[in-house]
């Protein structure tokens, strides 16, 4: 419906996505159609996206937060007070012209403010609709803060790490969000070619719960059928559902993951027979306590045999062995590994160029990604392309109702 691209990408040219989403989950999902060639306008109330305030380790890019530049990247912006009619109107003739529609509010919210689906169904009714909620639009959650940490912790899936007497282990980043927005944009995607093929739109329902549920699908289902937990214990294990020696172990110089590992290969790498027994000393499941002891047991004896080697020196033994490793690797070392270098990109910006990570999803195109918008930049001009002319514009600016 769109004849404005902001990415030199064909994929979604011509598609166009209403962006009314905040924080992670909903932008980094437009983000992504954004890096695919669709154009993505992003809509802000007065106040604008809170991610604006909301720097990474305090770093700001021309007076920008670091968090709002990378996931918003490629959108254009406008500022509407969705809670007055002559914005809503303005939002009702973009519904109009446009593909798909991306919200986070609280299931309640979109209702009062008139942007729920069933309202804009009526306006558009090809119109994709995608809304992205903390725990889905029923239940006693409902109204409570749908945030990362918060859902990963009441999803269980803070207490698959740590040790049995320390603090639960929450991911440090924003998994949930990011796996979130990944179902919007499958959705909104599934439901565009949809809507190619019936002409009709639909609803979609996200939420941080169901991808925090999802990721975690082989240990709840296990869960569920066995009624059984895994056991946490003396040792910080990686994942309590995974056992030895599957984890993070200390070498002579920094740390190593270990993967995939045989016993027998174990042995043989470090000399030592012993090791070769381990698989056939482990206790049954449901033997908790005697489970948790053989655990312990066994990565305490792997753990003594990698802290002899250096990394490099492990990854070398070990990889002829068909044991898969890696090194544990700080940001600073990831950045000066000649794997990483593709995956960097340089976007320009009024306060000088700068680097990001380029879109993940390759598309065999040479792309120039453009940073994210001010806010309120296109206001004028997207009003202008549904037909406001200049004093209807600034109107609109004089009751604040645009900015």
């Amino acid at each position: 419906m769109s004849s404005a691209t902001h990415s030199s990408s064909s994929v979604l040219k011509g598609v166009r996505v209403l962006d009314l989403t905040i924080a992670m989950a909903g932008p980094l999902a437009t983000a992504r159609m954004s890096d695919l060639g669709a154009d993505v306008i992003k809509i802000e109330s007065p106040a604008g996206d809170f991610s604006r305030q909301w720097p990474i380790d305090g770093y700001r890019h021309g007076g920008e937060s670091s968090a709002f530049l990378m996931l918003n990247r490629g959108k254009r912006g406008i500022c509407l007070d969705l809670k007055q009619p002559s914005s809503q109107e303005i939002l009702h003739r973009l519904v109009a012209q446009s593909d798909i529609l991306v919200q986070n509010f609280r299931p309640r919210v979109a209702a009062k403010l008139g942007i729920d689906f069933a309202t804009l169904n009526r306006i558009n009714p090809k119109l994709v609709y995608v809304a992205i909620s903390g725990y889905g639009d029923e239940g006693p959650m409902v109204d409570r803060p749908g945030q990362d940490l918060l859902v990963q912790s009441f999803s269980g899936l803070a207490f698959n790490a740590g040790t049995d007497d320390g603090l639960p282990h929450p991911s440090p980043v924003y998994m949930v969000d990011t796996c979130a927005s990944h179902l919007a944009t499958e959705a909104a995607l599934a439901g565009y070619i949809e809507a190619q093929r019936t002409g009709k739109g639909r609803e979609f329902k996200v939420s941080l719960l169901a991808a925090a549920l999802e990721i975690q699908i082989q240990e709840i289902s296990t869960f569920l059928n066995t009624g059984r937990l895994a056991p946490r214990s003396d040792r910080p294990f990686a994942s309590v559902y995974m056992e030895p020696p599957y984890g993070i172990y200390r070498t002579a110089d920094g740390f190593l993951a270990i993967a995939q590992a045989r016993f027998p290969a174990l042995a043989e790498a470090f000399g030592d027979p012993a090791l070769a027994s381990l698989a056939d000393e482990a206790p049954p499941h449901a033997d908790v306590a005697a489970r948790r002891r053989w655990r312990d047991k066994a990565a305490g004896q792997i753990a003594q045999h990698v802290a002899r080697y250096t990394t490099e020196d492990l990854i070398n033994r070990l990889t002829p062995l068909d044991i898969w490793v890696n090194p544990v690797q700080s940001y600073a070392d990831l950045a000066n590994h000649e794997q990483f270098r593709p995956f960097v990109t340089e976007i320009d910006h009024a306060g000088g160029p700068y680097r990001t990570l380029a879109p993940a999803i390759d598309t065999g195109e040479t792309r120039k990604v453009k940073t994210a918008p001010r806010l309120g930049e296109h206001t004028d001009e997207v009003l202008a392309e549904l037909g406001f002319d200049a004093g209807a514009r600034q109107a609109l600016h004089n009751t604040g109702a645009a900015r």
